[in-house]
């Protein structure tokens, strides 16, 4: 279920591993293709291929589907065939989104993929000979750095945010203004980052759980860094307190309620001198000194494999997925959960880092309203209370799940007997996938971190801008934030050397964001 969710932890991580994209006047690749799975660029060879063009053989689109729609949206007409942009192949990896663009919608999504190092290129390059596609999923260095570059096409005449269909996600819509436009209208909205930890190593450890402290209100930097102090204490030689991956600075930063670097409509803030900022790094720098956090990224598939580390704070499904199929690869026992970030002690409330997932419509697109057609089914799919309850039953469930095809002889079990475990044709066993499986209670507590008043969600544009400014924070061993974390830098020497150069990289942003304002 919800196969998106998974693309989008893949894509997220690789980001933070290897982004490098918008300098001004050029075009970049956020990431190294080699980083994404297999399994998000293929199709499933066990798994059916589906007809979406029978399905999408409707008469006209119904009205019922058109809540959220603006002015310039023609209703009844059908979506067509939508040219999409992307890394991988969005309808194979997004079957139940796909299936209700064709039957509500009569749409069919043809995918050109393209490798990481070629897709902002390629993209450029069609928009600029007009042979723009309809459809490129949204990635972190669109917002503000593609959208000073006239990359995309504004929705506002095309969908109502004010709508029911976007009520609950609008303020997430509003904080993408760009000079009073909005490219993008994200169909889901997801913590950026977590704690993730194997229970049955805390417990055995005689430790506090986290998740217990969570509840009692008292999950803080403090304890946080208290249990990796004692965890810590009980093996100086093996055990380490916390690892992660890049950016794990600002993790820590948005848990004051301040962005690093804050994209407003109007201006770019640079905060990075704000106390708050200051106090979220002097913090991290003392737990390396102090010996709590490891030497930086540990693939969460390992992670917990030998029992040494305590805590992983990486993007929060895709880790407390990948954490828990290493376990079940690996045969160990163990419960792997995932928690908010630790409170800092001196906020009212949970700060997080939030990610968004969803898609957008490149400038001089051909087929504008099936693009948009494509973004109000996944925001459909997304909000559906149906799909919510399929989801929570799919998740929650410890039944096994299987491919549809024999592995021995492709005997369909989905179209005789799914229920079968062995093939009737070849005696072959089914294949098995891995599923991850959510207690009631993590999948209530991710919910809570969205939907709950105990949180409030942080966009920061630290990665939107320039890839300088990436390179500045987290390209070297002295760099502004993995250097703080992961090494032995010190985050005002480094800010000071290098706040001029930041401040030359924002710099034609604002002049960019000024002129479009105008």
């Amino acid at each position: 279920m919800k196969a998106k969710k998974k693309i989008l932890s893949v894509i997220l991580y690789a980001s933070i591993i290897l982004l490098s994209a918008c300098s001004s006047g050029e075009n970049g690749g956020p990431v190294n293709e080699a980083n994404v799975p297999a399994s998000t660029t293929t199709t499933q060879a066990l798994d059916n291929e589906i007809d979406y063009g029978s399905m999408a053989d409707i008469g006209e689109v119904d009205e019922a589907n058109e809540d959220g729609v603006g002015p310039a949206y023609v209703k009844g007409q059908l979506a067509g065939e939508v040219r999409a942009l992307c890394y991988y192949d969005i309808a194979d990896q997004e079957k139940e989104t796909a299936q209700l663009f064709a039957e509500r919608f009569g749409g069919t999504l043809t995918t050109e993929k393209a490798s990481w190092s070629e897709w902002w290129d390629k993209l450029g390059t069609y928009i600029a000979t007009g042979n723009s596609p309809d459809l490129v999923r949204y990635d972190w260095i669109a917002f503000p750095c593609y959208a000073s570059k006239n990359t995309y096409t504004p929705l506002d005449d095309w969908l109502d945010m004010d709508a029911d269909l976007w009520s609950d996600i609008k303020s997430v819509i509003q904080s993408f203004d760009y000079a009073g436009k909005h490219f993008y209208f994200p169909s889901d909205v997801m913590p950026g980052f977590t704690i993730i930890y194997n229970r049955a190593s805390v417990l055995e450890a005689g430790l506090k759980d986290p998740l217990e402290l969570y509840r009692e209100n008292n999950w803080n930097w403090n304890t946080f860094k208290e249990l990796a102090a004692q965890w810590v204490d009980k093996d100086p030689e093996n055990n380490e307190g916390l690892r992660g991956n890049k950016w794990m600075g600002l993790m820590f930063t948005n848990t004051t309620g301040v962005k690093m670097l804050d994209v407003t409509g109007t201006d770019i803030v640079n905060n990075l001198r704000n106390e708050n900022v200051e106090r979220a790094m002097s913090f991290l720098s003392d737990m390396r000194k102090q010996g709590l956090i490891g030497d930086g990224y540990v693939d969460p598939g390992s992670a917990f494999a030998d029992g040494s580390l305590l805590f992983l704070a990486m993007e929060s499904e895709w880790t407390f997925e990948s954490a828990q199929q290493g376990l079940f690869n690996n045969g160990l026992e163990g419960e792997i959960v995932t928690i908010p970030m630790p409170k800092d002690p001196n906020s009212d409330k949970y700060y997080i880092a939030a990610d968004t997932f969803g898609y957008m419509v490149p400038a001089g697109a051909s087929n504008v309203q099936g693009g948009v057609d494509w973004i109000l089914a996944n925001r459909i799919y997304e909000s559906d209370p149906e799909t919510k309850a399929a989801d929570l039953a799919y998740k929650t469930s410890t039944d096994p799940a299987y491919y549809d095809l024999c592995p021995g002889c492709r005997y369909d079990f989905t179209a005789n007997d799914n229920s079968l475990t062995v093939c009737p044709e070849c005696d072959t066993a089914r294949k098995e996938k891995f599923k991850a499986v959510y207690s009631k209670e993590q999948y209530d507590l991710i919910d809570e971190m969205i939907h709950s008043d105990k949180f409030e969600l942080v966009f920061d544009n630290a990665m939107g801008i320039d890839s300088g400014i990436t390179d500045i924070m987290t390209a070297t061993d002295e760099a502004l934030i993995d250097g703080v974390t992961f090494h032995d830098a010190s985050y005002t020497s480094v800010l000071n050397s290098k706040y001029e150069a930041i401040e030359a990289f924002i710099q034609p942003y604002r002049d960019a964001l000024t002129k479009a304002a105008q």
